[in-house]
């Protein structure tokens, strides 16, 4: 049955001279109380993966070198030589600094001796108190009162406290200088004892701060059992070792670069000890050894063993020498500070890796409290994702659908994730399988010269430019699955490239007006064509459900669209009269009422509820349960507007300019304008 356009409602009159929103249909349930997350690795992904180095290494027989070149491709093996370094020991932050040792000590040249405890402390600019003391509790005696301490190169100044041992004291805890930590709320309170190799001392810079004085490689012997378990080693008959002498060298490597880095920026410290540059918890725990002895012995071995050897860019630079625990199976290209390209990691797939497929929980309501503004969730789409592995990889973008409201969460900084970092995720890689997914966005815009153009993740299969064809280009259609597309001209000549089966064409027939538009059935195996007076033609599996050849229009047809079960179609005409046919729902129309522009173009809801059509000028008008974005209309346009297309989550569209010059609305990426020579007749998202 054909359902003739009908006028629209006397609110859409009042409403011309802007973008029109006719909405409806029945509300999308609420999300459920509980929403699974499925993931993929532990961490940034960023650089080498410690969980696919081990692999590599017990799995596929790698030796270190192989696994740094691998995930540090752009790099070559160096060297350099031991130096000290200053570490901030964070934890003891706007304190004073409690030092002891079990053997006779130092403080600026007064001696301690064994087992007593001198408090040190900034008594103003350039001054420090050194008291004994028995502890947290103790305030103490000075030993000495404003002390004027040492001067570094930028004009701070600090005290230090020496072992009996010096730097040579290195595996005997008793020799070596203990910080006792107090509790920050309660300062009377002790919180720990540990063991540091080297001096420490406390420098004043409008505040208090604890560092601690050490050769590079005997720092990396706290370093490397906190980022890799000693254990590992032992693996595949000792192949593990290889995992744990590359983290030795990326460890080494990073801290080259990030005291660079620091010390051009005025830092204190080469480096500090904790995740936002190195964990480093100097040579003890609880008074016992952490890099040495019958449980530690492979991590010292692995510093020991790669002495001096660094990754270091083509040009001579070192590079920030990131890593992680587990990738996922990818790892993630650039970060702002080290350009390292994204690899297949295979190496993450080792049976011992806990993170390589994991699954969480989350609460609805959790959502809901961290994003007010939405009401109650109602669903959430991944709109944008990096590309690299399975699910499309990494999330880059997410919708959360509300009652109240939508709200799009940008999640591209790992560093300022909210939504991660807020409910606790492993990593950025992560789908939710209670919603649909989404293909990746992009879209293709044809010319009328038979020219193609692929825009965000489309790709190029071919185009029409050199074609044997009798007429210009009218539109292009994409069948399902991606990989291809068809062009169509206005007598209906059809050409096919990629996986798009050409199912045949109206070439060589008498047509009574050109055909204007093309759209492919949902399953990929036909399409229809249509023409200006309103005929239809279907060719495949697309059936045939009517037409309006031979029916006088009030304007010609501009534009075609299927429904989403295949068995119904729209036609549009320029005037924004609405035909459907099959199971096409009508669901409003601007036929009858003088616009401001002629319509050019159509797309459809992917449910089939609803639809929007867009003018020369850029207005856009939506019918159905489908919302409106924005639109052009009202703007200077320089150009005309001659298509647009809706994204795959249905929550935004793109207007293109017949120069190709492409305007994002709702969710739809903002990419680059393809301006091109020749006029853009049509646009087509990547199904």
């Amino acid at each position: 049955m054909v359902k003739r356009a009908r006028r629209a409602a006397a609110l859409l009159v009042a409403c011309l001279l802007s973008p029109i929103l006719l909405s409806g249909g029945p509300a999308q349930a609420i999300a459920p109380d509980n929403i699974l997350v499925e993931g993929r690795g532990w961490g940034h992904g960023r650089g080498l993966q410690q969980w696919g180095a081990l692999g590599y290494a017990i799995d596929h027989s790698w030796s270190y070198e192989q696994i740094l070149q691998h995930y540090y491709s752009n790099t070559t093996s160096s060297y350099v030589s031991d130096r000290e370094i200053k570490v901030h020991i964070t934890r003891n932050n706007e304190m004073d600094l409690l030092v002891t040792s079990a053997m006779p000590y130092t403080v600026q040249g007064i001696q301690f001796y064994g087992g007593q405890i001198a408090r040190i402390s900034a008594n103003g600019p350039h001054n420090f108190n050194i008291n004994q003391s028995t502890g947290c509790a103790d305030p103490g005696y000075a030993v000495y009162l404003s002390h004027p301490g040492q001067m570094d190169n930028s004009g701070r100044t600090y005290v230090e406290a020496f072992p009996m041992g010096g730097n040579q004291a290195v595996d005997d805890l008793n020799q070596l200088l203990q910080v006792i930590t107090c509790d920050r709320s309660n300062p009377t309170i002790e919180v720990s004892r540990r063991h540091y190799r080297g001096s420490i001392g406390l420098i004043e810079q409008n505040g208090q701060y604890t560092f601690n004085r050490v050769l590079r490689e005997q720092y990396l012997r706290g370093v490397v059992p906190q980022e890799t378990p000693s254990s590992w080693g032992t693996l595949g008959g000792g192949s593990g070792m290889q995992a744990l002498r590359a983290q030795a060298i990326a460890a080494r490597t990073y801290l080259e670069a990030i005291s660079q880095r620091r010390q051009a920026k005025g830092y204190m410290t080469d480096t500090c000890d904790t995740v936002g540059c190195q964990v480093y918890l100097g040579a003890s725990v609880k008074g016992k050894p952490l890099d040495y002895g019958p449980d530690f012995w492979t991590t010292t071995a692995a510093v020991t063993e790669t002495a001096g050897m660094i990754r270091v860019s083509y040009d001579g630079s070192v590079p920030l020498a990131e890593f992680g625990s587990s990738s996922g199976g990818w790892t993630t290209p650039q970060s702002e500070l080290s350009a390292f390209p994204a690899v297949v990691d295979d190496g993450d797939d080792v049976a011992a890796n806990p993170h390589h497929l994991w699954e969480k929980t989350i609460r609805r309501t959790d959502v809901e409290s961290r994003y007010p503004e939405i009401g109650q969730l109602k669903e959430i789409k991944v709109t944008l994702r990096n590309g690299l592995g399975e699910w499309g990889g990494r999330t880059r973008q997410l919708l959360l659908r509300g009652t109240a409201a939508n709200t799009t969460v940008d999640i591209s900084n790992w560093a300022e994730d909210p939504f991660r970092k807020g409910l606790g995720l492993k990593s950025d890689w992560y789908r939710f399988p209670q919603f649909p997914e989404y293909s990746e966005p992009g879209f293709w815009l044809a010319k009328s010269n038979g020219g193609v153009l692929a825009v965000g993740t489309a790709k190029h299969f071919g185009d029409a430019k050199q074609a044997d064809r009798s007429g210009p280009i009218v539109d292009l259609a994409a069948p399902a699955g991606a990989e291809g597309y068809w062009l169509v001209s206005d007598l209906g000549e059809v050409f096919s490239y990629g996986n798009a089966v050409h199912h045949g064409d109206l070439r060589g027939q008498t047509l009574a007006a050109p055909v204007v538009a093309m759209t492919a059935h949902p399953t990929g195996n036909g399409y229809w064509l249509a023409t200006a007076d309103g005929g239809v033609f279907s060719f495949g599996n697309a059936g045939y459900h009517g037409s309006m050849g031979g029916i006088a229009l009030n304007k010609p047809v501009v534009g075609m669209e299927t429904t989403r079960s295949g068995n119904g179609y729209w036609l549009v005409a320029s005037d924004g009269g609405i035909f459907s046919f099959g199971d096409a729902g009508f669901f409003g129309s601007t036929g009858d009422i003088v616009l401001n522009k002629p319509i050019t173009s159509m797309t459809a809801a992917r449910d089939g509820n609803g639809y929007w059509f867009v003018a020369s000028d850029g207005g856009v008008f939506a019918f159905g349960s489908v919302e409106f974005f924005g639109s052009r209309g009202g703007n200077k346009n320089r150009r005309s507007t001659a298509g647009m297309a809706v994204t795959n989550t249905n929550d935004g569209y793109w207007l293109v300019w017949d120069d190709g010059t492409s305007f994002p609305f709702g969710d739809a990426p903002d990419f680059a304008s393809s301006v091109a020579k020749r006029t853009v007749v049509a646009i087509e998202v990547v199904p």
